[in-house]
């Protein structure tokens, strides 16, 4: 069997960039309508790395800088962080296309080759991380990339070479996955021995070695720029979330994403196809199925939403690997057959989120922009970016209901709230924001110009996000602080102030965040209150009582 035309291929890949990217950029802007917060993280990445800061150094996140590089590249040049997104993922898009085609060629043919280049340019371009809710949203779009560059590596192991070459062989295995350690090492972990498995099991062990030396040469040279501190900074942010009490797991528990009936479906046409290839012959397609699937379960707990996506490039492999076996008229059940309906049943289990992702460079380009208002509404760069007008007004707050209401008291031991938040001594009441986090940053912001907080202070929000600086000319960014707080009380040591929301968007973090301030034994004076929070002036460390806890 040839491999697919190498000029077709890379026409259509060509074309498929075009359309994605001429969409996403025609529409002059990001039109988002979910997940306001996630994006408010990224977008605080984005303008920190384009700032000159280093993450995991000068900030704390467990993504990996390659996740925002891209994008951050365009922000430095002037581009807005709507239009720097688009750009960014183009420039990711044109960066694999090249080894998607070779893989498309050397592993596929016909139409599943335009399948394959499809379903990598799709993740790459797409407008929403996943899922079948038809919104558009760049959050988790680090997952997106990072299935995209899997998509490379896999058929090179799943699947024999048509055409040969150990050195490209070795590019499309050794590129991907030193990017996919500088941007989610869960991919790494859960990809890297299935890939060992398999190329060992073909014996090519050229391109297996050369994939190596590819991984290794790659991330020295990345480490002779940014140094070794960089890598142990990078691995105490991972530790340090994987210990969170707030987040440790972002969607379904192990079990559910095991044995829940989205998954179950899915796991078992995965086990009747490892059965069904041993016996047809395609003993390493087998054997290699069964060494990727934990990683593949593993990924798919580990990624916010659970989409197994994994059961694509699986169909997609065992579709074309079928086409060498020749029918059996002495079986019971044709082993073709069954594999086929294997194959065709693991690709419309994954169905709903993919259309969702492939259709969501045009659902935002249809988007009626008069339904839209931008995120940062005083920043000049930055007026590219736009969300649901509802999301932003709406200031939805939610209280306990059993201590507001003197009949449901009663109740308040068995409600098992969150850890009360203490400030000073002050029992702060349950409250958490569920939707205005733009209103609710922007209007926080202009009421700390109005106290005139000075261009000195750097203020750490008690909070989940601290998204606050970003809405004032007057604020910074906290050198230690996280975008997206994980644990501890990150930045407190470069910290002036620190800001308690009276409605948090998170008030487990929120009751956590001032415990680790009063464990560190800073003192904490009150400067200015409002009704949306109270700000404290930070003073030196010293020893005392847990004031800010019980």
């Amino acid at each position: 069997m040839n491999g697919a035309n190498p000029i077709r291929m890379a026409l259509w890949c060509a074309g498929l960039i075009a359309l994605f990217s001429g969409l996403a950029l025609m529409k002059g802007g990001l039109f988002a309508d979910r997940y306001e917060g996630d994006m408010l993280h990224l977008v605080e990445i984005i303008l920190r790395v384009a700032d000159g800061q280093i993450p995991h150094v000068d900030f704390m996140t467990p993504i990996g800088v390659l996740a925002v590089w891209p994008i951050a590249l365009f922000v430095e040049q002037g581009y807005g962080v709507g239009i720097a997104v688009h750009l960014g993922q183009l420039l990711v898009a044109l960066v694999i296309a090249p080894l998607t085609v070779w893989v498309a060629c050397s592993r596929f043919s016909g139409v599943l080759a335009m399948g394959y280049v499809l379903l990598v340019m799709v993740f790459a371009l797409a407008l929403v991380h996943g899922e079948a809710i038809p919104n558009i949203s760049m959050s988790m779009h680090y997952n997106r990339w990072a299935w995209a560059l899997a998509f490379v590596m896999l058929p090179v192991g799943l699947l024999p070479p048509l055409r040969q070459s150990a050195t490209l062989d070795a590019l499309a295995l050794g590129l991907p996955m030193a990017a996919l350690v500088l941007i989610k090492v869960t991919y790494v972990v859960a990809l890297a021995p299935g890939l060992i498995v398999m190329l060992a099991a073909r014996r090519e062990y050229r391109a297996l070695l050369g994939g190596i030396a590819v991984t290794l040469v790659a991330l020295a040279l990345f480490t002779a720029v940014m140094g070794f501190d960089y890598w142990a900074a990078y691995v105490g942010d991972i530790l340090a979330t994987s210990r969170s009490e707030i987040r440790a797991h972002p969607g379904q528990k192990l079990d559910q994403v095991l044995t829940g009936p989205l998954f179950l479906g899915g796991h078992l046409l995965a086990l009747i196809a490892i059965v069904m290839l041993r016996r047809a012959g395609l003993h390493v397609l087998g054997l290699g199925l069964m060494a990727f699937l934990p990683g593949f379960i593993f990924i798919t707990y580990q990624n916010f939403g659970n989409d197994p996506q994994w059961m694509l490039i699986a169909g997609l492999a065992i579709l074309m690997s079928i086409g060498s076996l020749r029918p059996d008229p002495d079986a019971r059940w044709d082993r073709r057959t069954i594999l086929a309906m294997v194959s065709v049943g693991m690709l419309a289990a994954s169905a709903p989120s993919f259309f969702n992702l492939a259709y969501s460079p045009m659902r935002h380009y249809s988007e009626d922009t008069t339904a839209f208002t931008t995120v940062f509404p005083r920043s000049d760069q930055h007026d590219d970016f736009f969300t649901d007008t509802r999301r932003v007004f709406q200031v939805n707050m939610q209280i306990a209901g059993e201590d507001a209401v003197t009949d449901f008291r009663r109740f308040a031991d068995l409600a098992e709230r969150p850890p009360v938040t203490m400030v000073n001594g002050e029992v702060l009441e349950e409250c958490s924001l569920h939707n205005g986090l733009i209103a609710w940053f922007d209007t926080a912001a202009r009421q700390l110009e109005d106290i005139g907080l000075g261009d000195d202070a750097h203020v750490l929000v008690a909070d989940l996000l601290s998204a606050l600086w970003m809405y004032s000319d007057h604020l910074s960014s906290l050198r230690g602080g996280a975008p997206w707080r994980y644990g501890g009380a990150p930045g407190i040591e470069d910290a002036s102030h620190v800001l308690v929301p009276l409605c948090a968007i998170n008030s487990k973090t929120r009751a956590a965040i001032m415990t680790s301030i009063d464990e560190a034994g800073y003192p904490l004076t009150e400067v200015a209150r409002t009704e949306l929070f109270i700000l404290l002036k930070k003073g030196a460390p010293a020893v005392q009582t847990a004031a800010n806890s019980r």
